[in-house]
């Protein structure tokens, strides 16, 4: 089957999946505003040429609400939106905007303790009150430690995420950052994304991950070699949504002295807009193809020069594998077996004949059809 073909084929898969009213049809690549007033026209603009199609919007006022619903719709983007009034006294606002066809999710939490669990509950059952078909997003923390595990009120992680999953949720989402200035906490990431995979096929629940965009406090100003690494990694292990922190440069709280993110306070692109920019463009295609795929296998494979995570997935019936460079600022050489794999795929998704010997840069991937 030459490469036209197989993009055809693709194309075909892609344009017979329906999704349910008020989702996004496609792999969501969220971008996350925190707290900010710049929700006008031309920054949703920014946004989406950017390559995001659904973003979280923390709105003070309900004019801001309102903004961010309209600018969103205008770019074909979904909203994930937090305000105090969805959360204190819905009946203000959730009949006014529940049937707005750029509302996707309502946000209730970040990072919840389990005492939180009940009262959020009764949050989602107030929502539900004007909105049946209300869903709710909730970011969870990850596993730091016994002292977070402590801090939480829980023994172990795993606890954590089954108490979690008791709460109607339509996905499970997390947020680790793994590359720290002169280290990368592998020791900590993998453990959490075996527990978060566990979790997501006992229950059926897709999970989403977010990136790190904005440097600060122990986090540095990001390569496209880290980003690629959280992505594609994160895609490997089967995440179907990716969630960029923070394209808004939050303002400085203690030690994480915020900075330099797409977005900068003043309302100007920070230095991080066309990196951020650049990533999606190359993740958007790849993502396709992990899009409502099955990850059916996880390898952490030896190198002569480092380690590769490698996925088994299938999607429509197709098996593919991929392999992932698991160093963020080195390149690794991966051997392959010359009778394995029918062709490579691109990341533009065009199909090639496949080599036997690959040099994969910090954090990128290799994708292979099997046989």
């Amino acid at each position: 089957m030459n490469s036209r073909r197989i993009l055809l084929l693709f194309s075909t898969l892609f344009s017979l999946f329906s999704a349910k009213a008020g989702e996004p049809q496609e792999f969501p690549i969220i971008a996350d505003i925190m707290h900010t007033e710049l929700y006008d026209a031309k920054h949703f603009r920014d946004i989406h040429r950017a390559g995001f199609n659904a973003c979280t919007c923390w709105c003070r006022s309900t004019e801001k609400v309102h903004m961010a619903l309209r600018h969103a719709a205008a770019h074909g983007m979904k909203v994930i939106l937090y305000n105090g009034l969805v959360i204190h006294e819905p009946e203000k606002i959730v009949p006014l905007i529940k049937d707005h066809e750029a509302l996707w999710q309502y946000l209730l939490a970040d990072e919840p303790k389990m005492k939180q669990w009940n009262e959020l509950n009764k949050m989602q059952e107030r929502i539900r009150r004007f909105d049946p078909k209300a869903k709710c997003f909730i970011n969870l923390l990850p596993n730091t430690g016994k002292e977070l595990l402590k801090s939480i009120g829980v023994k172990s992680y795993p606890e954590y995420l089954r108490e979690y999953s008791k709460i109607e949720q339509p996905q499970i989402c997390y947020d680790f950052y793994p590359v720290h200035k002169g280290a990368l906490r592998n020791d900590i990431w993998y453990p959490i994304l075996e527990d978060i995979r566990r979790e997501s096929l006992r229950t059926g629940k897709p999970f989403w991950a977010y990136v790190l965009c904005v440097p600060h406090s122990i986090y540095p100003t990001p390569t496209l070699g880290h980003l690629r690494l959280q992505c594609y990694v994160n895609l490997a292990y089967g995440a179907q949504g990716i969630i960029y922190f923070s394209y808004s440069t939050p303002e400085p709280v203690g030690s994480n002295d915020f900075h330099d993110g797409p977005l900068l306070r003043n309302g100007k692109k920070g230095p991080t807009y066309n990196l951020v920019k650049k990533m999606n463009a190359e993740l958007k295609p790849v993502a396709s193809l992990f899009w409502q795929s099955k990850v059916t296998g996880i390898e952490h494979r030896k190198c002569i020069d480092g380690e590769a995570l490698v996925s088994h997935f299938t999607k429509d019936g197709v098996r593919f594998t991929c392999y992932v460079n698991k160093s963020a600022d080195r390149d690794v050489t991966v051997g392959l077996p010359s009778d394995r794999y029918l062709v490579r795929i691109r990341k533009s998704l065009e199909a090639e004949p496949v080599k036997t010997v690959y040099t994969l840069s910090a954090g990128d991937i290799l994708i292979l059809r099997d046989k």
